[in-house]
């Protein structure tokens, strides 16, 4: 028998307010800590392996500012796939009506990253979900892009607000079209840190007897 050291802090390494809200329903507290992590990549990479490269740089960005191994750091980053095309966050109110307009009807695929840096260790995964839209009329285009919501979201929208009147159906995890793959971030905790997301739950979090081996 040894004892698995809970963390004394969890810091997101996003501003994603849907990641925060994500960790906040499963009742983990989180601080939130804005990297500046080097987002480029050269070359022809694929999807799962931008968003999970990225993740790890801002994961391990906050881990060095924080500089302390008893703080668990969570990171994701997302981006979307269509027809062969890398979809990020757009540039512009033009450039999200412009990408809206390219989902509508089609199906597409969100790719999430993740990673969790505790005790020194990093581990990464990430998941990819198949999201098919409805056909858009350029009105209801309009209308969203005005609210604002999808000028900070990878793809144009969040499926978590009122983007989801474009979803006619998701193949897959919800919660990483949100931003943040739950099942994978659960089997990161379980498999390599030996804990789960309910020990991160709550303001106390003692150390866990845990059988290894």
């Amino acid at each position: 028998m040894i004892f698995i050291i809970a963390p004394k802090k969890i810091v997101l390494a996003s501003k994603s307010a849907a990641r925060k809200s994500i960790l906040e329903n499963l009742g983990i507290e989180a601080e939130i800590y804005i990297t500046d992590a080097d987002e480029t990549l050269s070359g022809d990479v694929p999807p799962e392996k931008i968003v999970t490269e990225l993740s790890r740089r801002k994961a391990r960005a906050a881990a060095g500012v924080m500089g302390d191994p008893s703080t668990l750091i969570i990171a994701a980053d997302t981006i979307v796939e269509c027809g062969g095309r890398i979809i990020g966050k757009p540039s512009s109110e033009a450039d999200a009506a412009e990408t809206l307009s390219l989902l509508s009807g089609n199906l597409h695929r969100v790719y999430s990253g993740i990673t969790v840096v505790f005790g020194g260790v990093a581990e990464s995964d990430y998941d990819v979900t198949e999201v098919k839209f409805r056909d858009l009329g350029e009105r209801e285009i309009a209308q969203y892009v005005k609210t604002g919501d999808p000028l900070t979201k990878a793809g144009s929208y969040g499926a978590e607000g009122p983007g989801s009147a474009f979803v006619e159906r998701i193949e897959g995890d919800f919660f990483n079209v949100a931003g943040l793959p739950v099942p994978k971030f659960a089997d990161i905790l379980k498999n390599r840190f030996g804990l789960t997301v309910f020990d991160l739950s709550g303001r106390d979090m003692p150390d866990i007897p845990e059988r290894m081996g």
